[in-house]
């Protein structure tokens, strides 16, 4: 079920911030669920956004260009493609930066 705010998410989906200059791509869509950043729903490019002020970038909250992130269980997982404000959320639970794959030894 989707709004006009929180659409089902599909992979290859693109989305944007309301709140600052962030885009994501979906990679896995997971169980669904409403997917923000800074506080507010991602919505598709081209959608009407919130009449809110660009939220001010902190550090530790920014959303990072060429990371992927990924929700608790591992199920939704999306990559940043313009960095910006966060963080990004989904339902509420902050969204990690996955970890990179390890790779074999070439002994």
């Amino acid at each position: 079920m989707s709004t006009p705010f929180a659409p089902e998410l599909r992979p290859g989906m693109r989305l944007q911030s309301q709140t600052g200059p962030a885009e994501l791509i979906v990679i896995r869509p997971g169980p669904g669920g409403i997917l923000a950043c800074g506080g507010l729903p991602m919505v598709g490019p081209g959608d009407v956004l919130a009449s809110a002020p660009h939220a001010a970038e902190a550090a530790a909250d920014a959303v990072q260009l060429g990371k992927r992130y990924t929700d608790a269980t591992g199920t939704l997982e999306v990559l940043c493609t313009k960095g910006g404000a966060g963080p990004l959320t989904l339902d509420g639970a902050i969204l990690r930066i996955k970890a990179a794959a390890a790779l074999p030894a070439s002994d």
